[in-house]
């Protein structure tokens, strides 16, 4: 069995460190950053990431919670009950700006990922990490027509690259602390993040 290099773990703990940092900026409560498969957890911690990863877990994990918006379009967001963690949208008015911006944001968050790795690491994402964050993205669009969702995903791209770029400190922040312990609780995870943001990343 092919065991990581250190390289590879830094490269996972900047794409978890991506999904993190977009999180906090949107306005995510995190509960666990999981830099690496192999790292090292608690019986909670393990017991989380299996959760949310549906016990198929093979690379690093950013799990979160958001409020379940409804807005008056009649737009919301519902979790999947076998986890808090995977959310899923059903848009109530097609044209509300409301529910567009916040799918924007959303999808922004899943692109962080690998957006962290090109931007920060200067690396490909790996095949794995493009197809988990792709599956993830799909979910959340697919109440959207084929128009929509490239408009969604144009958006969420370019909203992803500014959110990296301009906090490129917080996300090495995290990045080196995910290397040192592998996994972070979620406050834990919050504290190095906002102790290094700019603040320029906020906003759409």
């Amino acid at each position: 069995m092919k065991t990581q290099s250190a390289q590879e773990h830094r490269y996972d703990c900047c794409h978890e460190a991506g999904h993190a940092v977009a999180g906090v900026i949107n306005g995510d409560k995190l509960v666990q950053v999981v830099g690496y498969a192999a790292a090292p957890m608690s019986g909670e911690q393990r017991a989380r990431y299996e959760a949310a990863t549906r016990a198929k877990g093979k690379r690093g994990a950013t799990l979160s919670q958001r409020g379940q918006p409804n807005c008056n379009c009649g737009g919301k967001v519902e979790c999947n009950p076998a986890s808090l963690f995977l959310r899923r949208f059903y848009p109530g008015d097609p044209s509300c700006r409301c529910c567009l911006e916040f799918v924007v944001r959303e999808v922004a968050v899943v692109l962080a990922g690998g957006t962290a790795t090109r931007i920060v690491m200067q690396a490909e994402p790996s095949p794995l990490e493009l197809r988990e964050d792709g599956n993830a993205e799909s979910t959340f669009l697919i109440e959207f027509d084929e128009k929509q969702r490239a408009k969604i995903r144009a958006q969420a791209r370019s909203l992803a690259e500014r959110w990296i770029q301009e906090e490129q400190t917080a996300v090495l922040a995290l990045t080196d602390a995910l290397l040192v312990s592998g996994v972070l609780n979620g406050p834990d995870a919050e504290h190095i993040i906002r102790t290094s943001l700019s603040g320029k990343g906020v906003g759409l």
